[in-house]
C-alpha cells in the first residue's frame, strides 16, 4: 500500500507524453542495425550554441597528444588523490582527481580465476566539486563537499557483495576499502568508478574512473596472443567522456542555466569531448592493425561512433567478452557505462593523413526539448609510418585455442516486467525539478527486488520516459533479445500508476506498435550494461551467476568496516515513512548508468539468494 507521508511527486506525461507520440518511429529504429544517414561534420567543430546552458571557451581540436594510461598489475594500493590537470591546452590547469593520476586511474591488469587483492584509499581532499553537491539526495550532507565519501565499484565484475563497492558503504579522507575480486569469469573489458550514493555523479566527472582489462588463457594481451589480437602499443585504451569547462579550466558540472547550483539536474551533457582526460586528442597510428578499448564513461550522453572516412569497425567484443567473430560494422552506438572492444585497420593510411572518430547520435526527445548541446568530434588519427605485419582473426571462439562459442540466444520461461519512469518532483525547491525512478519506488524503498542464483530470466524493461536509458545489473550477466516500440500514452491510459513509493510495473505487450527487432550483431554478446530506448520495451536475457560459480554467498550481509561510513537504510531523515528500518545491508544493486538519475532516485536493490 502507498504511503501517505509520501512527498508529492507527479508523473512527466502532458506535453513530454504527446511529443514522445510524433516521435516514436525516430526513438524506436535508432538501436536498429541499419547504419543512420551520413551526418556532415566540418573538421573544425562549430560551437553547439544553446541560449539556456552553460558553454565552453572556443578550444581549437586536435593540438593535444592522447595520453595514454599505464598499464598495471590490479594489486596493491591504489590512492585516489587530488591532482593538477590540464585538459587542453588553451585552458589553465585545474583541480582534478584521479588514481595516483592527476585524473582518472590507470589500466588495471587481471587474470581469470587469480584472485586480485586491491585496497583503494581516500587521499582526496576537499570535493573539487564542492559547490555541486546537493546535499537533498540519499545520505549526503555538508561534510562531504569538505571531506568526501567514495567507493569503487567494479563494473561488470562478479564479486562477493562486501567486494562489489555498494553506494551505502563510504570512506572520508584517510580511509578505504580493501577488496578481493575473483575473477572466475572470462577475459573481458571491465572498467572501475567511484560509487558513493548521492554523489556518484559528481566523483567520476572529478576523475575517479579507470579501465580493468580481465585476461585469460585464450586473450593474453601479450604479442604472441593465441587468439591473433594485437597487444603492447597496439592496444590502446579509450574513455570518452563529454565535458564543458569555465574560463579558468575547471569542469562545470551544470547544463542548465536556470537550476540552481548545488541541486543535481538530472542529466549532464558536456559541449566538449575528452578522451583519456584530454580535449579532442590526436593519436599518431602506424599502417597497421589497432585494438581499441572503447569505454562510454560519460554522466548521461550516448554515441553513436563512426569515421568521418566512413571506414569500417571490426567489432570484436562488448561489456563481458568477446564475440564469436569479429563484426564489421560502419557504427556502433554506446551508451553510458558500455564498452565495446574494436580492430581498427589503419594499413591504408598514408603519412600525414587524417581520420576522425566522430559522434553522430541525435538528442533523444527529452534533451532536444531542453535544449542540451549536441557533440560531433571525438578525437583524430594521424598517420605515421609503417608498423608490425597484422591479420585480422577470421574467428574468435570455437576451436582449438579459442574459448567456446556463444550459445544460441533462447528466450527463458520466467519474465519480469520493470518500468523506468519519470516524475516531477516537487518536494524540492527547483525550478523544472525532476526524478526518475524503478518500478515507482524510492531507491531505499523497503520492496526490494529478490532474485535467485543460477536462474535465467527474461526482463522487459519498459522505458515510460522521454529519455533514454543505460540500465545496469551488478553481478547477473545480460544478452540482448529485442526492442520493440510501444504507445506509452495507451500504455499509462490503461494502468494509470499508483502513488510514487508502490510498485507499478505492468506488462506492456499489448501496447506494442510494430514487431520486435533483434539486436545489431555487434551487440550479440554477453553484457552488463543495455541501452533503453524511450518508449520502447528492452527484452534481456539475465543470467544471475550459480552459488558454485561464484564460490560465495551472494546474499550474505555486508559488514560495514571499520572506519567506513554507512548510509543507513532507515537513518535519513528526509526518507518517508514506510522505508527500510533495519540498517542490515546486504544484496546488490541495479540502475540507470545515467549517473544524475542514479543519484535520484534511479536505482534499486536486489538480493540474490542461493
Amino acid at each position: 500500500m502507498a504511503n501517505e507521508n509520501l512527498p508529492r511527486r507527479g508523473f512527466l506525461l502532458g506535453a513530454f507524453g504527446i511529443a514522445g507520440m510524433g516521435y516514436l518511429a525516430s526513438a524506436a529504429a535508432e538501436p536498429s542495425p541499419l547504419p543512420p544517414p551520413p551526418v556532415p561534420v566540418p573538421a573544425i567543430p562549430a560551437p553547439s550554441l544553446t541560449p539556456f546552458n552553460y558553454h565552453s571557451p572556443p578550444l581549437q581540436p586536435f593540438v593535444d597528444e592522447l595520453p595514454i594510461p599505464e598499464t598495471r598489475a590490479a594489486a596493491g594500493v591504489l590512492a585516489a588523490t587530488s591532482g593538477v590537470h590540464r585538459y587542453h591546452r588553451d585552458l589553465p590547469e585545474t583541480r582534478s582527481w584521479g588514481f595516483e593520476r592527476p585524473v582518472l586511474g590507470p589500466n588495471l591488469e587481471a587474470f581469470r580465476d587469480r584472485v586480485a587483492r586491491i585496497g583503494f584509499r581516500n587521499e582526496l581532499g576537499p570535493h573539487v566539486l564542492a559547490p555541486h553537491v546537493d546535499v537533498t539526495m540519499h545520505g549526503v550532507t555538508e561534510e562531504d563537499r569538505t571531506d568526501p565519501r567514495f567507493t569503487v565499484h567494479l563494473h561488470g565484475g562478479a564479486n562477493s557483495p562486501d567486494a562489489d563497492g555498494h553506494p551505502l558503504i563510504g570512506w572520508r579522507n584517510g580511509g578505504g576499502p580493501r577488496f578481493a575480486y575473483g575473477n572466475r569469469q572470462e577475459a573481458a573489458t571491465l572498467w572501475y568508478h567511484d560509487h558513493a550514493m548521492g554523489i556518484t555523479r559528481l566523483n567520476i566527472q572529478a576523475g575517479l574512473a579507470g579501465m580493468y582489462y580481465l585476461r585469460d588463457e585464450f586473450d593474453t594481451g601479450r604479442d604472441d596472443n593465441p587468439l591473433g589480437l594485437p597487444g603492447g602499443e597496439f592496444e590502446i585504451p579509450l574513455i570518452v567522456q563529454d565535458r564543458t569547462f569555465d574560463a579558468d579550466g575547471s569542469v562545470q558540472p551544470m547544463v542548465a542555466t536556470y537550476i540552481p547550483q548545488g541541486y543535481n539536474q538530472s542529466g549532464q551533457l558536456g559541449d566538449v569531448c575528452c578522451v583519456n582526460g584530454m580535449v579532442w586528442p590526436r593519436l599518431d597510428v602506424r599502417r597497421t592493425l589497432y585494438r581499441f578499448r572503447l569505454l562510454n564513461g560519460s554522466n548521461s550522453r550516448p554515441y553513436i561512433f563512426e569515421f568521418s572516412n566512413a571506414q569500417p569497425f571490426f567489432v570484436i567484443g562488448g561489456d563481458l567478452g568477446l564475440l564469436d567473430a569479429p563484426v564489421t560494422a560502419p557504427w556502433v552506438r554506446v551508451s553510458p557505462g558500455e564498452r565495446v572492444d574494436l580492430l581498427v585497420d589503419f594499413r591504408g593510411i598514408r603519412d600525414g593523413e587524417t581520420v576522425d572518430l566522430i559522434n553522430t547520435a541525435r538528442n533523444d526527445l527529452g534533451n532536444t526539448v531542453f535544449m542540451a548541446p549536441e557533440l560531433r568530434s571525438v578525437m583524430r588519427f594521424t598517420g605515421a609510418g609503417d608498423g608490425p605485419a597484422a591479420e585480422l582473426p577470421p574467428v574468435l571462439r570455437g576451436g582449438p585455442g579459442r574459448p567456446d562459442p556463444l550459445e544460441p540466444l533462447r528466450r527463458p520461461d520466467s519474465v519480469r516486467t520493470v518500468t523506468l519512469m519519470g516524475l516531477s518532483d516537487t518536494s524540492r525547491p527547483v525550478p523544472f525539478s525532476t526524478m526518475m525512478s524503478l518500478n515507482n519506488l524510492a531507491f531505499l524503498s523497503s520492496d526490494i527486488d529478490l532474485a535467485r542464483a543460477g536462474a535465467v530470466e527474461q526482463w522487459d524493461i519498459v522505458n515510460t520516459t522521454p529519455f533514454d536509458h543505460p540500465i545496469h545489473l551488478h553481478l547477473a550477466r545480460l544478452r540482448v533479445i529485442g526492442r520493440q516500440p510501444i504507445l506509452t500514452s495507451a500504455y499509462f491510459a490503461a494502468n494509470h500508476p499508483p502513488r510514487f513509493g508502490a510498485r507499478w510495473a505492468p506488462s506492456a505487450d499489448a501496447f506494442a506498435l510494430g514487431p520486435e527487432q533483434g539486436p545489431p550483431p555487434w551487440e550479440a554478446g554477453w553484457k552488463d550494461t543495455v541501452e533503453c530506448p524511450t518508449d520502447t520495451i528492452t527484452r534481456v536475457l539475465v543470467r544471475w551467476p550459480s552459488v558454485a560459480e561464484l564460490g560465495f554467498d551472494p546474499d550474505a550481509v555486508i559488514p560495514v568496516p571499520r572506519g567506513a561510513v554507512a548510509v543507513s537504510p532507515g537513518a535519513d531523515a528526509e526518507m518517508p515513512d514506510g522505508m527500510t528500518e533495519s540498517a542490515e545491508i546486504r544484496g546488490y544493486v541495479w540502475h540507470c548508468h545515467n549517473l544524475d538519475h542514479a543519484d535520484h532516485d534511479m536505482m534499486q536493490r536486489i538480493r540474490v539468494q542461493p
